[in-house]
């Protein structure tokens, strides 16, 4: 009888996920003609709220305190809660919002033993002002996965408003349980806050975080820090700043998995995993009157060394003054130390390409893509260099540079099939990319 009874739950379960991908009103009829959909289907349509649609539960929120019966209700409908969003900006934060954000917070405050009011909250997301962190961890469930804040801040007063944050991190969620940690702090004056000490070094041993988005500076003195777990961010198969002190982070990336890694490529050091690196991907370009990028092609070589495993490349969108220290050496390293990167987007400085190309793969170019050449073989697939229009080519380069470039992008397995056809820089890389495709047509048929 037992696995009777759980056959029928199963296709109750499956019939109501059919009905709500088709409608969720759909839905709801279901669980208003039958007893049994009733539960299992408000439990979908609930899986997912916005914190504003919550005070439809209260109706009468803004003249007296909720009933009983309303509250039982309200606590009914929260434990259903896996997704919540919490949008504490002015398009959202009605009175009655914050009205309900202070009945939630005083209920927790006041009943700490009770369970809490949303015990089976899996995904938060947190909108607001920095002030507005104080009622966060009566939202926060022991096992929550994962977790987004966005705030906003007047610079100088970060200690005392970040405290309920440090406080969620380090105590609240089950260490084993996060999986995902998205902070970014926007401070109304530069620079921008850290986080304190303790709460990086409890991310650091977290053993399951596997994505962590961050808008402060490189956390550069933990590198000396007793308490510094070894190793450390060992399961992070995405990491996003937002950031533009990106030296201090490679520095702080590089010397870490140099010290605790003596076999570099085994999976178990900092960083080890991971896969996808992004810097500032949302601000787009930023070189307006001067070229911004900082980085060398040192520093890329010290990140391909830590990050072997990288597969999704984003130090941020290339410009056109065609002043940054890194060149096609950098590009070289990382298809070559980098065999299963498959994305990238960096700033490289073409001013002496073809002679930076010779320098590195020799005068004699049917050597290159030969087994001669140091690339060749490492490559697991194809890598796409991302934005490449904006890339400066000369105007006047020759056909035969041409040719040169279009030989050692195939013979490194370099990839820029989709070119903007904008200004000269445009149309030339056009140019190299029938040549690439070419040879690879050419190669196929061999």
């Amino acid at each position: 009888m037992p696995h009777k009874i759980f056959e029928i739950d199963e296709i109750l379960r499956v019939i109501i996920q059919y009905t709500r991908d088709i409608s969720g009103a759909t839905t709801l009829s279901l669980a208003f003609c039958c007893k049994s959909f009733g539960e299992p289907a408000l439990s979908l349509l609930w899986d997912y709220k916005p914190l504003n649609q919550l005070t439809a539960l209260f109706p009468s929120i803004l003249t007296r305190a909720p009933t009983e019966e309303e509250w039982k209700r309200f606590r009914q409908y929260t434990s259903w809660i896996r997704v919540l969003l919490v949008d504490l900006t002015p398009r959202y934060a009605t009175p009655e919002v914050f009205l309900l954000l202070h009945l939630i917070t005083s209920s927790s405050q006041n009943e700490p033993t009770q369970q809490a009011i949303f015990p089976n909250l899996r995904d938060l997301k947190w909108y607001g002002e920095a002030y507005s962190l104080v009622d966060l961890p009566s939202f926060v469930s022991p096992i929550l996965i994962h977790l987004r804040v966005d705030t906003k801040t007047d610079w100088g007063v970060e200690c005392l408003e970040y405290a309920p944050l440090e406080h969620v991190i380090n105590s609240t969620i089950s260490p084993s349980n996060l999986q995902s940690l998205r902070l970014r702090i926007y401070p109304r004056h530069s620079p921008s806050p850290e986080l304190p000490e303790l709460v990086v070094l409890h991310l650091m041993s977290l053993p399951n975080l596997a994505r962590w988005r961050a808008a402060q500076p490189a956390p550069t003195t933990l590198i000396s820090s007793p308490l510094r777990p070894t190793p450390s961010f060992t399961q992070v198969k995405s990491l996003t700043l937002y950031t533009w002190a990106l030296r201090s982070w490679v520095s702080f990336i590089s010397i870490l998995a140099a010290e605790e890694s003596p076999a570099p490529r085994a999976p178990t050091f900092t960083f080890g995993n991971l896969t996808h690196f992004d810097v500032n991907p949302s601000r787009g370009q930023q070189c307006i009157v001067s070229c911004i990028f900082s980085l060398t092609n040192s520093d890329i070589s010290l990140l391909a060394d830590a990050l072997p495993r990288l597969q999704w490349l984003n130090l941020g969108a290339p410009c056109s003054l065609n002043a940054c220290q890194t060149t096609f050496r950098s590009l070289h390293t990382l298809s070559t130390k980098c065999p299963g990167l498959r994305h990238l987007c960096v700033h490289i400085n073409m001013t002496t390409l073809v002679q930076d190309i010779k320098s590195i793969l020799g005068d004699e170019p049917e050597t290159w893509g030969t087994p001669a050449d140091p690339s060749v073989g490492r490559r697991v697939r194809s890598l796409e260099l991302q934005c490449i229009h904006r890339l400066p080519l000369k105007a006047n380069v020759s056909v035969s540079d041409l040719e040169v470039v279009g030989k050692v992008f195939f013979a490194i397995s370099v990839t820029i099939d989709e070119v903007a056809i904008l200004g000269s820089s445009g149309k030339l890389w056009a140019e190299v990319s029938e040549r690439v495709r070419a040879l690879r047509a050419q190669n196929l048929d061999i």
